[in-house]
């Protein structure tokens, strides 16, 4: 599966829109499978009186995302809340993690322009409060607002990243490690990082040389972690040295957890490599451990959709000669 993924440009725009708080509307487009804004809109009045210049920004027959800066501020940051609107929902995920979910208090779908009307959007919010009780998911991300509102205010560190979202910095002996990660034979080839939520930084968890096969049962299974694993392998004939950042969040861990390391998740890659200049090959996540087995790791560093398709062969038809069936 193609994967798009936020670009620095984008990046920094939305942090600087967050901090400044001038831009009302940013468009995001992906172009050559990477998020990049592509259209921009100053704040001019209150949000409902600028929400009729979203459809300016729209096109039916080119999808897009739609970030939108709502008047209204988080009790916990003090930023203003934004709303993400979209003609596509695919890389949804991606978009809104990477800039910090927790800065995004509704998600509108459509594919139709009229549907992004400010009159689309209040009955979109009548819709919501006239709905039946929460689902398990409506309930998991109420309870992460709730933890944020109730935690401190999270500063940003003075060692900045190029990603949006809490950025804390990371420790010597973390950058130490991951700039060691795989240079020998015997140097440590898996580092884990992990937050010490109470100094605002992150920490280096531990540093070994493990086997592949070791890898799910290296990692905590209530707790979530960074880890970068250098992965040198042989496969169908070729040696790879593969760099896979894997983030881990196990279900059973605490909300606050959770979310602190969903939003310092962009900004980790980004520092380790803008900053260290580490070559991440492939990214990964996963709420279960267990599912890192060395078979899945190769089938995400070598998908099998990458293999050439061997043509049908037909059966030949009544009456040709060897030669006609050649030409066909």
């Amino acid at each position: 599966m193609t994967h798009q993924s936020v670009s620095k440009e984008l990046a920094d725009l939305f942090t600087n829109s967050v901090t400044s708080g001038n831009e009302r509307i940013i468009r995001v487009s992906i172009i050559n499978e990477s998020l990049v804004p592509n259209g921009t809109l100053n704040v001019k009045g209150s949000w409902e009186s600028d929400f009729e210049e979203v459809i300016k920004f729209l096109d039916e027959k080119i999808p897009c995302y739609i970030l939108y800066r709502l008047d209204t501020k988080s009790s916990s940051l003090g930023d203003h809340e934004w709303v993400d609107k979209m003609l596509y929902a695919s890389t949804r995920a991606t978009l809104v993690k990477d800039l910090g979910d927790y800065r995004f208090v509704d998600s509108m779908y459509g594919n139709k322009i009229e549907d992004f009307t400010l009159e689309g959007y209040q009955k979109h919010k009548q819709h919501q409060q006239a709905e039946a009780p929460l689902t398990q998911r409506e309930k998991e991300l109420a309870e992460v607002r709730t933890a944020e509102a109730n935690a401190n205010s999270y500063s940003s560190s003075a060692r900045k990243s190029h990603a949006a979202g809490v950025s804390f910095p990371l420790s010597d002996e973390a950058i130490d490690a991951i700039k060691s990660l795989g240079q020998s034979e015997k140097s440590n080839n898996i580092v884990q990082l992990s937050l010490d939520i109470a100094n605002e930084r992150i920490d280096l968890d531990s540093a070994n040389k493990i086997e592949i096969d070791d890898l799910a049962n290296s990692l905590p299974s209530d707790a979530p972690r960074f880890s970068f694993l250098a992965y040198d392998h042989d496969y169908k004939g070729k040696d790879f040295k593969s760099i896979i950042f894997i983030y881990t969040c196990p279900s059973s861990s605490k909300i606050k957890e959770r979310m602190l390391y969903s939003s310092c998740r962009g900004s980790v890659i980004s520092f380790c490599e803008n900053e260290i200049g580490l070559t991440i090959t492939k990214k990964m996540e996963t709420n279960d451990p267990s599912d890192l087995t060395k078979s899945y790791i190769l089938e995400e560093l070598h998908p099998v959709s990458d293999a050439p398709v061997q043509a049908f062969s037909r059966p030949k038809p009544p009456g040709r000669s060897r030669a006609s069936v050649k030409n066909n």
